[in-house]
């Protein structure tokens, strides 16, 4: 992960919060990172023994005790009604997209209300016998995209247990700064002639340009509403151009046509009439006159 301002900062936030159990939230657009940075931090803190991380990708089709189980799998029994996490250590639970679950007939979202109960009372019943077992050392962390395409909304009765956070969208000097550094690092790594590494900022400008744009000329309508562009875009650009190796480029011109490709790819390839393509094509155009020169 490439570290920016905006991560640096949450990051550091996080981890206070955590080190004093109180839950975090983590809001904001799709594709600008959030599960990047908390996933980042949980990793380094179970790498120093501090943590014991568990992982819940919501959805649909998630129900109250698939949840309870992830939960339960990692927790240690210190009495008959006390469990913890191992000693020494403190559990985290992270819940992604934790609007996603379906909601019911009167309103209510079963995982949610049980993640509710288990910060209000810190505990959870035991199923079947319906006795009541208190979880210490234990945090909750959560990450959701605001209410749209299947997120529902999620009730004041839980986010008030939240510390929010929302992570603004990335500038452009950000964007650079981070796919630069990823790029240019693989093509140093994997030792690819100078005339290639010297076209890596011309390759990352253009491809935030053709986000950028794409953005503000092609939005989403009736007819188009699968015209959404988010961060994942460009990461899919960048990825697709570090899968080569440096028998396959060569010059400058193959490393330009293999940029083309992964733009097309990514978003020629998602335009459903002749005028959006043709005007695609011709910001494309323009950006190899004036950046690959």
């Amino acid at each position: 992960m490439v570290p920016t301002q905006d991560s640096t900062k949450y990051s550091y936030c996080m981890n206070h919060l955590v080190a004093i159990e109180k839950a975090v939230f983590f809001t904001g657009t799709s594709g600008i990172g959030k599960t990047s940075i908390i996933a980042n931090q949980l990793s380094d803190q179970k790498e120093k023994g501090l943590i014991v991380p568990i992982n819940i990708n919501m959805s649909a089709q998630t129900t109250s005790l698939g949840t309870q189980s992830s939960i339960d799998e990692k927790l240690e029994k210190k009495s008959r009604t006390r469990y913890g996490a191992p000693p020494q250590k403190k559990i985290v639970v992270f819940v992604d997209d934790i609007n996603m679950p379906a909601v019911e007939e009167y309103g209510a979202q079963p995982p949610i209300e049980l993640l509710r109960l288990f910060l209000d009372r810190k505990g959870m019943y035991i199923r079947g016998d319906w006795i009541w077992k208190d979880v210490e050392d234990t945090c909750l962390i959560a990450c959701a995209a605001p209410p749209s395409g299947g997120r529902a909304k999620i009730t004041q009765r839980l986010t008030r247990r939240f510390n929010m956070f929302c992570l603004p969208e990335a500038s452009v000097g950000v964007l650079s700064s981070i796919f630069s550094g990823i790029l240019s690092n693989y093509l140093k790594a994997w030792a690819f002639g100078d005339k290639v590494k010297n076209l890596e900022e011309a390759a990352i400008s253009s491809t935030v340009e053709i986000y950028i744009k794409i953005q503000e000329d092609l939005r989403p309508t009736p007819a188009k509403f699968h015209y959404l562009f988010n961060l994942r875009d460009v990461s899919k650009v960048v990825q697709g151009m570090c899968m080569v190796k440096p028998q396959s480029i060569q010059t400058e011109d193959v490393f330009m046509r293999l940029w083309v490709n992964e733009c097309c790819r990514v978003f020629h390839d998602r335009l459903i009439n002749t005028d959006d393509t043709q005007w695609f094509k011709d910001l494309t155009m323009d950006l190899i006159s004036k950046n690959f020169k």
